[in-house]
C-alpha cells in the first residue's frame, strides 16, 4: 500500500496553503493519505514530544510510508527519520540548526541527527525558495547536504504559505 503522511507547518490547518490540493492530488494517484490536523501545532511553543507520540501511535509508519513536511512540519519528518525506517521524506522550507533563536531551541533538546536519517530513510528531497523569508536558500542547500538530499530550488516561492498565497507545489509530484 503506498501511503502518504503529511505534517502541517506551525500556525497552519490542514485546510490552509497548498494541502487541500496536495491531498487530491495524491489521491488521484492512488496513494492513502493521511493529513492529521494537528491543533499543537497552532500553539505559540508546540509540545513536540506530544506531537510525536500521537503520530507513532497512528501505527501507519513502515517500509512503504512517504512522509512529507512542511516547515516545521520538517523537524518531525526529521525527527521521524532519526527513529524509523521509511521510504520517502520531501521537506518543503526546510531547517534544522540547533543555533536559531531562543524559540526554536524549544523544539527540540538535542541536534537532529543526519546520520541516523541518512540511514533509515534513501530517499529524501528538499524543496526552497531563493526568497524564502525565515531560512536562506543557501542554508537550506547545505540541509539537504547533511541529508544527502535532492536539492530544488523554486524562484520566488518565499516560504510557500498564507502570505505567498501558494496553492499548489507540482515539484513534489514529480518526485513521487
Amino acid at each position: 500500500m503506498k501511503k502518504i503522511i503529511f505534517l502541517q507547518s506551525w500556525y497552519s490547518k490542514i485546510t490552509d496553503n497548498w494541502y487541500p490540493w496536495l491531498k487530491k492530488e495524491l489521491e488521484k494517484k492512488g496513494y492513502t493519505t493521511f493529513f492529521p490536523d494537528i491543533p499543537e501545532m497552532r500553539k505559540n511553543v508546540p509540545a513536540m514530544r506530544k506531537i510525536l507520540k500521537y503520530i507513532e501511535s497512528l501505527n501507519i509508519i513502515d517500509n512503504n510510508t512517504l512522509i512529507i513536511g512542511h516547515s516545521l512540519g520538517n523537524l518531525l519528518a526529521m525527527r521521524l527519520g532519526e527513529k524509523f525506517q521509511y521510504k520517502q521524506m520531501i521537506l518543503v522550507s526546510v531547517w534544522d540548526y540547533d543555533d536559531l533563536c531562543e524559540g526554536h531551541r524549544l523544539f527540540w533538546k538535542t541536534k537532529i541527527n543526519h546520520s541516523k536519517i541518512k540511514n533509515h530513510v534513501k530517499n529524501i528531497a528538499v524543496i526552497h525558495s531563493d526568497n524564502d523569508p525565515y531560512y536562506t536558500a543557501i542554508a537550506a542547500e547545505d540541509t539537504s547536504k547533511r541529508l544527502n538530499a535532492k536539492f530544488i530550488l523554486i524562484k520566488g516561492g518565499g516560504h510557500f504559505g498564507k502570505k505567498e498565497g501558494t496553492k499548489k507545489i507540482p515539484k513534489i509530484l514529480e518526485l513521487l
